[in-house]
């Protein structure tokens, strides 16, 4: 799984947004998550496009979407409630980073 990888490039990036608003057109209820993470990877992608970045800053919002798609993960599994809940945490942190 791409998420599990230790190092990941901007090209990889951008795969992995493809590959979840991809994965959103076939999906159910979930398709609001990978849509929010897609979003969240295409940000930092283009935020960070053209400029000097550290493996350090990319390997940080690495381990930081794990944790996030985590917690969707387990909130999904527990109930539509949880899932919900999670899905707006999820959606408020993201939010900013998309308007940026």
């Amino acid at each position: 799984m791409w998420l599990e990888r230790s190092h990941v490039g901007f090209s990889d990036i951008r795969h992995f947004a493809s590959q979840c608003r991809d994965a959103a057109a076939a999906s159910g209820r979930e398709s609001a998550a990978l849509v929010l993470l897609a979003e969240r990877a295409n940000a930092f992608s283009e935020r960070h496009e053209g400029v000097a970045v550290s493996t350090g800053l990319v390997d940080e919002f690495l381990a930081e979407l794990r944790n996030d798609t985590k917690a969707l993960k387990e909130a999904s599994e527990a109930s539509d409630a949880a899932f919900l809940e999670a899905l707006n945490a999820f959606a408020a942190k993201v939010a900013p980073a998309m308007v940026v």
